[in-house]
């Protein structure tokens, strides 16, 4: 007798729909920078951070799906949308209701955090509604968007604390090592993408510069985690655990990610550089506790 499927409930089949893992890296990418600041926010005020970002990354995952319904079909069947458990009609508003609400309270927040923050805030904002509707469909520059938005976090919550040398080491760390995993999962899409008529950047040049590229990327993330223990930014406990959790991982993987590269291994090798951005958070984390 064939095994009945096990239905989700309301709140399994939304937060996979916001992307709750993703958003979840997010508020704690904020929770990092805060402890990477030299001074202590009032609570409110990192509340209000909190909500902010959590708000405006919730909506542009729920977007981005809503977009990409036809190519999830093949690539993520499993997805609210294309199994339809999920109305696209719903998903498209409550996309938009959480991205206004994040972008509102930013707005709203002027006479706490001041401007630059708040236009920050307002870029991040576009930045995620131009990738989902346009950028993420012209290669290597939906890349980039996702990338540079992952080290915006830093940048944001720095600017409403008081921007330092650890906030902007950061975002370099967050920009680079998601720019080579965002061209991985292109490779590992590539067939769905293609499927639907989206070129993506290995649809162009090929899975194998694609992946040289991303190593590249990746490379560049080891300096720019060494450097910041020479200039007196970081601790020896930092400086252990980024060698150890990040840079000697991302060596390896850089290696041999050109090699015989497939979409199917891509997949795993984005599963495995996840892991290698949870360990240079938790070693920035360590830095912003000991320095």
């Amino acid at each position: 007798m064939a095994k009945r499927r096990k239905k989700k409930n309301f709140f399994c089949e939304w937060g996979q729909l916001i992307r709750w893992q993703n958003t979840l890296v997010a508020l704690v990418c904020v929770f990092i920078a805060f402890k990477l600041g030299d001074t202590v926010l009032p609570q409110p005020a990192r509340f209000l951070v909190y909500l902010i970002v959590g708000l405006i990354f919730a909506g542009g995952n729920v977007l981005n799906d809503f977009v990409d319904v036809d190519s999830d079909r093949v690539g993520h069947p499993k997805r609210p949308l294309p199994t339809g458990s999920i109305a696209r009609k719903s998903a498209l508003l409550v996309g938009i209701a959480l991205l206004a609400s994040g972008l509102l309270t930013d707005i709203f927040c002027i006479k706490y955090f001041g401007v630059m923050p708040v236009l920050l805030g307002v870029l991040a904002a576009v930045l995620l509604l131009f990738y989902d509707f346009i950028g993420g469909k012209i290669p290597l520059l939906g890349n980039f968007i996702v990338s540079l938005l992952a080290g915006l976090l830093f940048i944001f919550a720095g600017s409403v604390q008081g921007l330092t040398h650890g906030h902007i080491f950061a975002a370099g760390f967050a920009t680079f090592i998601h720019l080579g995993r965002e061209i991985v999962k292109d490779i590992a899409d590539r067939e769905a993408d293609e499927s639907v008529g989206i070129r993506t950047l290995s649809s162009v040049i090929g899975d194998r510069k694609a992946a040289q590229l991303a190593s590249l990327s990746m490379f560049i993330v080891i300096p720019l985690t060494i450097i910041p223990y020479f200039m007196g930014v970081f601790s020896e406990w930092y400086l252990g655990a980024v060698i150890l959790f990040a840079d000697l991982p991302i060596l390896l993987i850089a290696w041999l990610l050109p090699g015989n590269i497939t979409p199917h291994r891509a997949k795993k090798y984005a599963g495995d550089i996840k892991w290698i951005i949870i360990g240079g958070l938790f070693a920035l984390f360590l830095g912003g506790i000991s320095s």
